[in-house]
């Protein structure tokens, strides 16, 4: 018996308007090649969402319908640098699912892998509810 779910992660960076959404952008990208590496074949279990959320309930709008067309039933809000705190809690809110929001964490791939394995918000700091 597999009683496994099947869970597809969608990682979504923020960043505020004071810094450049480039430095967002190029560490979400850091976060994804880690994890690509480390795992290969398991990386389809991740999706990288192009949208970066930049103080805008706009860009979080683009960024949750982004995630659900991809299928996603977990959600990372990837802290590239400060996130607006608005933004990102209301993507938590209205994505149906598993979230939480982490920075860089020191060993970024595993700790994407733990929450893909298990369903579970896996991170650095605590969950958003």
């Amino acid at each position: 018996m597999n009683n496994i779910p099947t869970v597809k992660i969608g990682v979504v960076a923020v960043s505020r308007d004071c810094f450049p959404e480039s430095l967002s952008v190029d560490r979400r990208k850091a976060l994804m090649s880690a994890f690509n590496a480390k795992y290969g074949m398991e990386a389809e279990s991740v999706y990288e969402c192009p949208v970066c959320i930049v103080e805008s309930e706009i860009h979080m709008t683009e960024a949750l319908e982004d995630i659900k067309k991809n299928g996603c039933n977990a959600l990372v809000v990837y802290l590239g640098n400060f996130g607006p705190e608005i933004s990102e809690t209301l993507l938590a809110k209205h994505f149906d699912g598993p979230a939480c929001s982490s920075p860089p964490p020191r060993s970024p791939a595993t700790t994407l892998w733990a929450a893909a394995a298990t369903r579970t918000a896996v991170c650095s700091t605590p969950a958003i509810t």
